[in-house]
């Protein structure tokens, strides 16, 4: 399971109030976020997202931390899924700070 730190909700209905369901649910659901790869979190962000209607991107990007352009990729792969175990595309990441150079 990865390890990294769980987002806190920027949501109105969390800052207004520290208790009550909608924050527990958006606690809980930043917690499973914070243990899934990038590509699950973009995937269940796009499903929560769908299941929001007109502006659910936006509300999850408050909600998750994650982008809104991140959760709208979901959300469309989630619509002509093709199975991958790759997580970045090719390519990607970030460039070498050194270049490999060849000894002779």
């Amino acid at each position: 399971m990865r390890v990294q730190p769980v987002h806190q909700c920027e949501c109105l209905e969390c800052q207004q109030s520290k208790s009550g369901l909608i924050p527990e649910l958006h606690r809980q659901v930043n917690f499973l976020v914070s243990t899934l790869d990038e590509h699950q979190q973009r995937l269940y962000a796009g499903l929560e997202s769908k299941k929001l209607g007109h502006g659910g991107d936006r509300r999850m990007a408050l909600i998750t931390g994650l982008n809104v352009k991140t959760i709208a990729k979901g959300r469309r792969e989630l619509e002509r899924p093709e199975p991958s175990d790759q997580i970045r595309i090719a390519g990607g990441g970030r460039l070498r700070v050194e270049k490999k150079t060849r000894r002779s």
